[in-house]
């Protein structure tokens, strides 16, 4: 019987691929499991962590945590809107449930895209906004969670790959308009009493 939302040979070359690393290590299947199933909580505390990190200052590091924010929600609504607007496409387990190592629950709902992904590399593109190691290194991460939501059999290779498209274009947007975000970037800095950061000009 055809599905709605086609799974390509792509999808399933790849899918068994990376899915097939489940056979490799116990302990790199415990780390899928923690990435694709804590990613949100993950990027909260490193969120946390660049926010609160002393001095308490005015810097491009608590600024970045704001466009990586907005942006990671903005790709959240896109991702979401096109799953409800696009035919159902079935999860690997769902599809093919003989042939899938599925280390993690998850709702039969549509696997494509993948949110997870759309919102790790908005986050991650975000970041970019503090230094520029800091944007490679968020990049590395969001992959590595992308990655894992294939290898512990949720998502389909073109998932994540879509969710991680949706994820750079919204976060290239937010930082395009960045501009328009310096009321809430002003009100958070205040609200947390966040202090100027002193400017040594040379004499």
């Amino acid at each position: 019987m055809p599905t709605p939302f086609p799974i390509t040979g792509f999808d399933r070359h790849w899918f068994l691929i990376v899915n097939g690393w489940t056979s490799i290590s116990p302990i790199l299947n415990a780390v899928a499991v923690v990435l694709a199933k804590y990613a949100p909580e993950l990027w909260a505390l490193i969120f946390l962590a660049l926010w609160f990190w002393p001095p308490l200052k005015q810097n491009r590091s608590r600024r970045a945590v704001v466009y990586a924010t907005v942006s990671g929600i903005l790709a959240l609504v896109i991702s979401m809107s096109l799953s409800h607007f696009l035919p159902y496409r079935p999860r690997p387990f769902v599809f093919e449930p003989h042939l899938v190592h599925q280390l993690v629950s998850h709702a039969r709902d549509t696997s494509f895209p993948s949110d997870h992904a759309a919102g790790s590399f908005a986050f991650a593109i975000g970041l970019f906004y503090a230094r520029r190691r800091d944007g490679w290194w968020a990049l590395l991460f969001a992959a590595a969670i992308s990655v894992a939501r294939v290898w512990v059999g949720v998502h389909w290779p073109t998932d994540v790959i879509a969710g991680a498209i949706i994820g750079v274009i919204s976060g290239g947007i937010v930082l395009a308009l960045r501009s328009g975000l310096e009321g809430l970037v002003q009100w958070l800095f205040r609200l947390f009493r966040f202090k100027p950061e002193r400017r040594y000009w040379p004499r």
